[in-house]
C-alpha cells in the first residue's frame, strides 16, 4: 500500500497536535510546590529576616541543632538559660510540602528541645527556627538527615 504525500503530511499533523494536547493536559495536572502560599507577602518582610539572621550570627553561643536515634535536639544557647524562650520549628521537607509540619518551642530547664520523628518521613529536611527571647528575635536553619 503506497501512501501519498499530502496523506503522510496529514497524519504527521494529526499525530503532532494529539501529542501536543497530551502533553498540555499533563502539564496542567501537575502540582506545583512553591516554598510557600504566601510568597511574595513573605519576599517584601524579607529584610527583617537578615536582620534576625546577622542578630544570630553575633551571639557568642549558636544554637546547636542534631539529630540522634528518633529525636531531633534543638540546645538554645546557656547565655538565655532562665528566660523565656519562644518561637516555632518548622520542619521543610522540599519534596514535597504535604510533609512539613510546625511545633512550638518549649524548652525544658537545660534549654533543650526535642522532637520525635517517629511521625516523619526518611530523607532530607530544613530545620528552620525562628525563635526570640525578650522580644529580640532569632532565626537559625540547618538541613538534617532523617533515617
Amino acid at each position: 500500500m503506497k501512501i501519498s504525500w499530502g496523506v503522510g503530511i496529514a497524519i504527521t499533523i494529526i499525530v503532532f497536535t494529539i501529542v501536543s494536547i497530551l502533553f498540555i493536559v499533563f502539564a496542567f495536572s501537575q502540582d506545583v510546590n512553591l516554598v510557600t502560599d504566601d510568597y511574595y507577602a513573605k519576599e517584601l518582610a524579607y529584610q527583617d529576616q537578615i536582620d534576625k539572621e546577622k542578630r544570630t550570627q553575633e551571639l557568642p553561643e549558636q544554637l546547636k541543632i542534631s539529630v540522634d536515634n528518633n529525636y531531633i535536639f534543638l540546645q538554645f544557647p546557656k547565655i538565655f538559660s532562665g528566660k523565656n524562650i519562644e518561637g516555632s520549628v518548622q520542619l521543610y521537607r522540599p519534596a514535597s510540602r504535604h510533609n512539613d509540619a510546625v511545633y512550638t518551642i518549649a524548652v525544658n530547664d537545660s534549654n533543650l528541645f526535642v522532637i520525635p520523628t517517629d511521625s516523619l518521613i526518611e530523607g532530607m529536611w530544613r530545620v528552620k527556627v525562628d525563635w526570640a527571647v525578650d522580644s529580640t528575635t532569632y532565626y537559625n536553619e540547618k538541613i538534617i538527615m532523617v533515617r
